[in-house]
């Protein structure tokens, strides 16, 4: 028997899809009636999609109560870079010490995934994004702290959200590599090399994305 969504997940689905796919690009008014319109549902299941994508970072909303696809700019950027070398490092230290081998098998999986990407679809940035959040939420998991989860939650598209700004993604391939490496590190217990792993792969990130600034914006040194 097929589970049908609901409404509100229906509705938060649709949004997402058409903020993920440039329908609504950054800096956009989402309006309510538009939005009800293109999910075919009332204003309340709207509105309920729009607070959880506010909350997953892709909408803020104003002291005018307007909601506008979230932007990115590169200060912005630079700050949410130097908390997420902290907390993802953090988290990866924790999972060495805790993750079960149901969870490195999930893991594993998705490292095979992406793998598989790389060498059959290898610009298919969006699905790279997609199971490189898959990625790091596992490993977020496994670190066993929920609180620290509930923050983490709230960052973890900060990839996807460049990606929209830009229309480009960082270097995939050098990405699953690092990830492996991770991934080894994890399921021996080294606490130290993933935490160290972890950080210096937030960095290469936080370098590539530099670097794509530069591009967009000419390098004026």
């Amino acid at each position: 028997m097929t589970v049908l969504p609901t409404a509100k997940l229906r509705t938060y689905q649709t949004i997402r899809k058409a903020i993920l796919s440039g329908t609504f690009p950054p800096g956009s008014h989402l309006r309510e009636e538009e939005l009800s319109e293109l999910c075919e549902t009332s204003r309340t299941p709207v509105r309920q999609a729009i607070r959880r994508l506010a909350d997953e970072g892709f909408v803020t909303i104003g002291a005018n109560k307007r909601s506008y696809v979230a932007d990115v700019d590169e200060i912005h950027a630079e700050e949410i870079f130097d908390f997420l070398a902290f907390l993802e490092s953090y988290l990866a230290g924790l999972a060495a010490s805790r993750i079960t081998p149901e969870k490195l098998s999930e893991l594993k999986s998705i490292l095979d995934l992406q793998k598989r990407l790389i060498s059959t679809h290898p610009d298919d940035d969006q699905r790279f994004l997609e199971l490189n959040i898959q990625f790091h939420r596992l490993i977020h998991q496994a670190g066993g702290s929920p609180i620290l989860l509930e923050i983490a939650s709230r960052v973890e598209n900060f990839t996807q959200s460049l990606y929209l700004k830009h229309g480009r993604a960082t270097e995939n391939a050098g990405s699953v590599e690092q990830h492996e490496q991770l991934f080894e590190a994890l399921a021996i217990g080294d606490k130290t090399r993933s935490e160290l792993l972890m950080r210096l792969h937030v960095e290469s990130v936080r370098k590539e994305c530099r670097e794509i600034w530069l591009d967009l914006n000419g390098n004026d040194e």
